[in-house]
């Protein structure tokens, strides 16, 4: 049997065209497995493919179809049309090849509807399509897919919507970037910092300006440092109650993080310490407790004792905001805090870091809120 990708080389040429199309990669997954393995559900597999290229040629020019259960010539016709190949009623010699279109279209929906086992259910003892039977089925759908594809090679989407991987338009970029000059600025009047970006070209009298908030520009560009960056920007609760405005003379005030707690040294949001008195003292017991279920910890509590423990409380207390046990921002800031407390105190790196997601986990059910002072607010 020839190999799958030689004998119907336009399934393999539409998955390539849309590399980032996930439901047109497992129906040429589909397609494939039955014609090399099983056989079963090669006509509606087969079926469901050019449907799906039919969907996606037509999202690609901003076109929509009226109903999401489109038979297949319709799609076809739609697509066809959407990249200016539409039957002319017998004024161009292309009609004859639409027309033949529509035929294999409609072809592929008879057969599927009476001879494929998988189709709206049938009787259990129908038997399979013959390799014979399935190979004409699988040239019909590849003819057609190629019939398609052709057009599409012939036209530029609409870029407006067109979901193709950036490279395809190298000769556009190319275009864009020799014709643009490009200035840079921050802006830091307002509350959060923008990169402003001005852009013209020699034929435009205005420049165009945009402007990007940090979380936008690494969001859309790099998801890894924008991770990265948010784990190490989880704002200290102390910092966060000062800068609130004060409430009425003797309401009560949240204050985090008493002064005379002696840190010795505060790092990539950690706190290793002598001794702990701060907001979670009363959880020394406690945590004690829980320290013994977790495993890999006998040279931390041995060695580290006292300082072990209460460098983890002092390193908790950093992230105990409002509500922070809902908000995951905080939990995975607090979850890589506390990984790098075990690390500080030689605990191997994958117990560090299953110990550490245990113990975030134990602080969110048993701290749920912020732990609160009662302070009497200085009269402005």
């Amino acid at each position: 049997m020839a190999a799958f990708d030689e004998f119907l080389p336009n399934f393999l040429k539409a998955k390539e065209r849309w590399p980032d199309a996930r439901l047109l990669s497992r129906h040429y997954d589909a397609v494939r497995e039955s014609y090399e393995g099983s056989g079963l559900g090669t006509v509606g597999t087969a079926k469901s493919f050019v449907e799906t290229v039919c969907r996606t040629i037509l999202a690609e020019f901003g076109k929509t179809e009226p109903s999401s259960d489109s038979a297949t010539q319709y799609l076809l016709t739609q697509a066809h049309k959407a990249l200016g190949l539409q039957n002319s009623k017998g004024v161009s010699r292309l009609d004859e090849v639409l027309n033949a279109r529509n035929i294999m279209a409609d072809a592929l929906r008879h057969m599927r509807n009476n001879f494929d086992p998988g189709a709206h259910g049938k009787d259990g003892f129908i038997d399979f399509l013959t390799a014979s039977e399935s190979r004409i089925y699988l040239l019909t759908a590849d003819s057609l897919l190629g019939m398609i594809l052709g057009a599409y090679d012939g036209r530029e989407p609409d870029l407006l919507y067109t979901r193709e991987p950036y490279e395809r338009f190298a000769h556009l970029h190319d275009r864009l970037d020799h014709n643009v000059s490009v200035s840079a600025s921050v802006d830091s009047e307002g509350d959060v910092e923008t990169v402003v970006v001005k852009l013209r070209t020699p034929a435009l009298e205005d420049e165009i300006e945009i402007r990007l908030e940090p979380s936008r520009l690494l969001y859309e560009n790099d998801r890894q440092v924008y991770l990265e960056l948010l784990t190490s920007s989880i704002q200290p609760i102390a910092e966060a109650i000062e800068a609130q405005p004060a409430q009425d003379t003797g309401e009560v005030i949240a204050a985090a993080i008493p002064v005379e707690a002696p840190v010795q040294s505060v790092q990539s949001g950690i706190a290793i310490v002598d001794a702990y008195n701060g907001a979670l003292s009363s959880f020394k017991d406690r945590l004690d407790t829980q320290l013994q279920t977790l495993g890999g910890l006998e040279a931390a509590l041995g060695a580290g004792g006292t300082s072990f423990r209460d460098s983890l409380l002092a390193t908790a207390e950093k992230y105990v905001a409002l509500d922070w046990s809902d908000r995951l921002p905080l939990r995975t800031a607090m979850k890589v805090a506390l990984k790098k407390v075990f690390l500080r105190f030689a605990v191997e790196a994958t117990r560090a870091e299953q110990n550490a997601k245990a113990l975030t986990g134990w602080f969110a059910i048993n701290i749920p809120a912020p732990i609160v002072y009662e302070t009497t607010a200085v009269e402005a």
